[in-house]
């Protein structure tokens, strides 16, 4: 009897060892990974519907990838439905939004079409995004430049492809061929030259209170820098068979702008006098309803923190809307990277973000590849919707800058 004692007493601690150890495994908490139901949808950002842009100008095909989460599996950018990029690492932190950019040199002219899908793992996608735009000749600007008398109207000259002789019936004691459109070749002026990687519109003086734009330049479209402002934020630029001015941060330049004509431009605009008819339509009642949404500019973060000459960097930063309201549109961010030395613009990008709920931070992640005056301290200049198309209660919030200095690296 004795010495059957310590071996039932072995037993019942084997027993309890067991129950403790299930026990445990028992308490141990459950991996909860959170999903996103549903399929991804894709909102396409640039180029915009109907941009011209001319050949050889970089087309930036831009999307915002929403109800995504982390089983993105790629993400496909076409043009004309041929693939141009797979995109396999597109959301590397699972975010529930996120944005793509590609770039596609502008080729073959007419009519192109743009498209994004984002596909799960799974291999659900969401439906294309696509958008429409136009590729034209690059001679058809000194074209246009050279028939200063055929048209007071650019649109009815862009229309127009090289048939003059469809304005005058059959008539052939007029010689024709007086301004062959092969010969207008103007030899380039020593003038400044504006380019536009955006829309960007054209106003009667400079300020936003010249009001409504007399037109608008689209994305790859040039023309020649007249004059600027006393502050130097505005350019005046020619505009079709006239002048106009711009807004200066907008505008990538080619040339030396210090020698300028300052211009004051036009007498700023005055209130109609009280006894004026009252207008068909009064600004009180066109003008945009309140908002209380507020875009606000965020941190701005490099990766690399230290950017190197040739070397993509990617670009994040923070756009929160701390109004009260949700915002009535999404919108872009527009990147400019600035010499310090002289405020010549070396490079350009853009993003996208959502519509943005109270209190919500969305962060743009944009790639920049900065590759003139290494060793020298640059500027990113960003902009929280540039073209003004989200309503806010005040725009002075919707600017951030960030200096750093770019390194030599392979250059």
């Amino acid at each position: 009897m004795l010495s059957r004692k310590p071996s039932l007493r072995w037993r019942w601690w084997v027993v309890l060892v067991i129950v403790m150890t299930g026990c445990s495994l028992n308490f141990s908490p459950p991996e909860v990974t959170q999903t996103v139901s549903g399929t991804p949808e894709v909102q396409m950002v640039a180029p915009l519907p109907q941009s011209i842009y001319f050949e050889g100008v970089d087309v930036i095909v831009q999307a915002l990838v929403t109800n995504a989460g982390a089983d993105i599996d790629r993400v496909e950018v076409a043009v004309d439905s041929t693939i141009i990029a797979t995109l396999t690492d597109a959301n590397p932190d699972g975010a529930n939004a996120f944005s793509v950019t590609q770039r596609w040199t502008a080729a073959r002219t007419g009519e192109h079409s743009a498209s994004v899908t984002a596909f799960r793992s799974d291999g659900a996608s969401s439906a294309p995004a696509a958008v429409t735009f136009t590729v034209t000749s690059a001679s058809a600007q000194s074209t246009e430049e050279a028939e200063p008398q055929s048209s007071a109207q650019p649109t009815a000259r862009a229309t127009n492809t090289g048939a003059p002789a469809t304005s005058a019936p059959a008539n052939t004691a007029v010689p024709q061929p007086t301004a062959p459109p092969a010969q207008p070749t103007q030899p380039p002026s020593a003038a400044p030259v504006a380019t536009f990687n955006q829309p960007v519109n054209v106003r009667r003086g400079p300020g936003t209170i010249f009001n409504p734009p007399i037109g608008s330049f689209n994305v790859g479209q040039t023309t020649e820098i007249l004059g600027r402002n006393p502050a130097g934020d505005w350019y005046k630029v020619r505009y079709g068979s006239g002048e106009g001015w711009v807004f200066a941060a907008l505008v990538s330049i080619t040339g030396e702008t210090a020698s300028l004509p300052v211009d004051q431009g036009p007498p700023m605009p005055t209130a109609a006098p009280p006894t004026a008819v009252p207008p068909t339509a009064p600004p009180v009642a066109t003008a945009a309803p309140a908002t209380s949404a507020n875009l606000v500019a965020g941190v701005v973060v490099l990766n690399p923190p230290q950017p190197v000459c040739n070397e993509t960097v990617n670009i994040g930063f923070d756009v929160a809307n701390l109004g009260a309201e949700r915002t009535a549109a999404s919108s872009t961010i527009s990147v400019q990277d600035v010499r310090a030395a002289d405020g010549t613009v070396q490079q350009e990008t853009i993003g996208g973000f959502p519509v943005l709920e109270p209190g919500q931070t969305f962060r743009v992640e944009m790639a920049l590849t900065v590759s003139t005056w290494f060793n020298e301290d640059h500027r990113l200049i960003l902009i929280i919707d540039p073209n003004n198309q989200v309503p806010e209660t005040q725009d002075g919030d919707n600017r951030a800058e960030l200096t750093y200095r770019l390194a030599q690296g392979g250059c």
